[in-house]
């Protein structure tokens, strides 16, 4: 058999463009260069160059999905109702209503006077319409005499006007006493006469709402 120089340039394109066309089916193509294709219309397959016109066509791209509307924004919350502020506890006033022991006791003594007494209703009539929780009934002397003398002084003092109050119409469950306290708790000073005469008193401590 003679190999023609034709079919070894053949053979060597062949092989050269072997590894190219691995991929890719050849058409045969006539001396114009167009497709050669069959009765159907179809490509001739041959060892030659593929041709764009017998590739298959490239899938058509894929639309762009269309962009999702925009969901609606959440309604915005109700703000809570504020939380009712607490109404704060009724806090308890104290008034102190203060009667000078010679107003109300002769010298050394610790049975009220008729004025005494006066002084004590003038003290009550302020209260009047006040819902008054705890009345205190204290003693006080100067620092005339012993601490002792004192203090049972005061004592006694603070208990007559105790029972006044209590006859007149004062609750004993709100009445606090009697407490005496003696020369222990002066308001002056004891050098003087004034401030003698303003230590011997008897005081009303009023709590209230």
């Amino acid at each position: 058999m003679k190999i023609s120089y034709g079919m070894l340039a053949l053979g060597a394109f062949a092989l050269a463009a072997g590894p190219a066309l691995a991929n890719v089916t050849p058409n045969l193509q006539d001396s114009s260069g167009a497709a050669v294709k069959d009765g159907s219309g179809a490509c001739v397959v041959t060892s030659g160059q593929a041709l764009p016109e017998c590739s298959p066509p490239a899938p058509p791209a894929p639309k762009p999905a269309a962009p999702a509307a925009p969901s609606a924004p959440a309604a915005p919350a109700a703000p809570a109702a504020p939380a009712p502020a607490a109404r704060p506890a009724p806090s308890s006033v104290r008034q102190s209503v203060v009667i000078q022991a010679d107003a109300l006791f002769d010298f050394d003594k610790s049975v009220l006077r008729p004025d005494g007494k006066k002084s004590i209703d003038d003290a009550l009539a302020k209260l009047k319409g006040v819902d008054v929780e705890m009345v205190i009934a204290t003693g006080h002397t100067d620092s005339v005499g012993t601490d002792a003398y004192n203090q049972k002084l005061s004592e006694r003092r603070a208990k007559g006007v105790y029972d006044y109050l209590t006859a007149h119409g004062v609750d004993a469950s709100r009445l606090d006493g009697p407490k005496g306290f003696g020369e222990s708790q002066p308001i002056d000073a004891n050098d003087t006469a004034e401030g003698r005469q303003r230590n011997r008193r008897t005081e009303l401590k009023v709590e209230n709402q």
